[in-house]
C-alpha cells in the first residue's frame, strides 16, 4: 500500500458546532486531505452520504433535532452492507455511551477537546483499514469472476465430453455387433471343422465382445443422465420401487432374497432416474449377498432433514472395507475381479451422477461380512436457478 493514498479520501463530518468542523477541515488539509465536505446540520447527513459516498464519517453524538445516535441507524438502514468506519465525536466518556455507539456501528472515539495528533493518527488508521478493505474487496470480485469464468469453461469441457461419449458409444455399437454377429455365424458354420484352439479362441472373442457391449451400453446410460434427462416432476418412490421390485423379480428368486420396503416419500425428480438408482443399489445388494446366507435388503426412510429426504439400503451381503469408499462411485471400478463377479464397475458411478444430476447427496457404511448400508439424500424439491 502506497503510504499517502488515504489522502485521497472523501470525509464527511457532521457536527452542530460550526468551530469543531472548522477546527478538523484545517487540521486536515495541513496533512494534505483534499476531499472534505462538512456540515452543521445533522438532518443533511444521510443526503450527504448517498450523494458523496465517503470513506470516512466524522460523526457527532450530542446533536440537536437528530443526534449522532439516528444518523448512524439512517446509513445503516441506507446501506447495511457499508463498511464506510464512523468516528464518533464525544464529550461523553462513560462506558455506556461508548458500548450503545460501538452497538449502533461505531467503529472508534475521538473525545472532545480534540488533540489534534491523537485525531490525525486515528483518523488515518481508519482510512488506511477502509482501504484496506476496498483492496480485498476487489480482489474476491476478480476472484468471483475468475471462478465463474472457470466453472463455465469446466461445465462446458464436461458437456462435451459427455458428448463425446455419447457419440464414441454410440458409433461403436454397429461395428461391435458385427464382431458379435459373424462371432455367432463362424460357431454355427464352422464349428464341427474347428480344433479346440480354435473354438476356444472364437469362445473368448464373443465373451470379450460381449462384455465390450455390456461396457458400452453403460456408458451410454451414464451420458444420458444429464444429456437426455427429462424435466423433473412429482414422484412417489413407493411406485417406483414396486416397479423395480417387479423387474428384479427374478433375480430375487434366484437369490432367495427378501426386500423389505418403508413407507418411502414423494420427491420431485426424474422418474425414470430414479427407477435405475434404486434398481441398480437393490440389484447390487443381491448381487453381493454372502454365499450361505440369503440376501436381505431393507429400504430405509430415515426422514426429512432440512431440506433432504434421507433413505437407507441396507443388506446382509459380503460388505466392503470402507477404505475403498472413494473408488466404488468412480466410472469402470470394481472391488472383485470379472471372474467372481460380472458386470462392467458402471452400476455405482451411474447411481452417483443421477444422485448428483438431483443436487443429493449418495454416501455408504460398511464393514466386509457385514453387509453395507448405502445413504441417499435427495431434495423434497428442486430450488429454481
Amino acid at each position: 500500500m502506497e503510504s499517502k493514498n488515504y489522502l485521497k479520501s472523501k470525509i464527511l463530518i457532521v457536527d452542530d458546532e460550526p468551530s469543531n468542523v472548522l477546527l478538523l477541515e484545517q487540521m486536515m488539509i495541513q496533512e494534505g486531505y483534499d476531499s472534505l465536505h462538512g456540515t452543521c446540520d445533522s438532518t443533511q447527513a444521510l443526503g450527504l452520504f448517498t450523494e458523496l459516498q465517503p470513506d470516512l464519517v466524522l460523526l457527532d453524538l450530542n446533536m440537536p433535532r437528530t443526534d449522532g445516535f439516528e444518523v448512524m441507524e439512517q446509513l445503516k438502514e441506507a446501506d447495511p452492507e457499508s463498511l464506510v468506519p464512523i468516528l464518533v465525536l464525544t464529550a461523553l466518556k462513560d462506558e455506556k455511551t461508548k458500548l450503545r455507539a460501538l452497538r449502533s456501528g461505531a467503529k472508534d472515539f475521538l473525545s472532545k477537546p480534540f488533540d489534534l495528533t491523537e485525531a490525525s493518527l486515528r483518523i488515518k488508521n481508519l482510512l488506511e483499514m477502509r482501504l484496506l478493505h476496498q483492496r480485498v474487496q476487489m480482489h474476491n470480485q476478480i476472484l468471483e469472476e475468475q471462478v465463474q469464468i472457470r466453472t463455465a469453461e469446466l461445465k462446458r469441457s464436461a458437456e462435451e465430453l459427455t458428448n463425446f461419449a455419447y457419440i464414441a458409444s454410440h458409433d461403436l455399437q454397429e461395428p461391435l455387433r458385427k464382431v458379435i454377429a459373424f462371432g455367432d455365424r463362424l460357431v454355427a458354420k464352422f464349428g464341427s471343422v474347428l480344433n479346440d484352439t480354435g473354438k476356444d479362441y472364437v469362445e473368448r472373442m464373443q465373451k470379450s465382445a460381449i462384455r465390450m457391449k455390456s461396457l458400452i451400453d453403460d456408458l451410454l446410460q451414464f451420458s444420458r443422465v444429464t444429456m437426455h434427462s427429462t424435466p423433473f416432476q412429482e414422484i412417489d418412490l413407493n411406485v417406483v420401487i414396486s416397479e423395480v421390485l417387479s423387474d428384479l423379480e427374478v433375480q430375487v428368486e434366484r437369490t432367495k432374497g427378501r426386500v423389505e420396503v418403508d413407507p418411502l416419500p414423494r420427491i420431485e425428480g426424474g422418474k425414470f432416474q430414479m427407477r435405475q438408482l434404486f434398481q441398480n443399489l437393490i440389484s447390487n445388494a443381491l448381487k453381493y449377498h454372502r454365499d450361505t446366507v440369503a440376501p436381505v435388503i431393507k429400504i430405509k426412510y430415515v426422514g426429512f432433514d432440512e431440506e433432504f429426504e434421507e433413505i437407507y439400503i441396507e443388506d446382509n451381503g459380503k460388505g466392503f472395507d470402507e477404505k475403498h469408499l472413494d473408488r466404488i462411485f468412480r466410472p469402470f471400478e470394481r472391488l472383485h475381479g470379472h471372474s467372481e463377479y460380472g458386470g462392467t464397475g458402471m452400476g455405482l458411478a451411474i447411481c452417483h451422477k443421477i444422485v448428483t444430476h438431483h443436487k443429493g447427496q449418495i454416501t455408504a457404511k460398511s464393514q466386509p461380512n457385514q453387509g453395507a448400508t448405502f445413504i441417499v439424500k435427495l431434495p423434497s424439491r428442486q430450488k429454481k436457478e
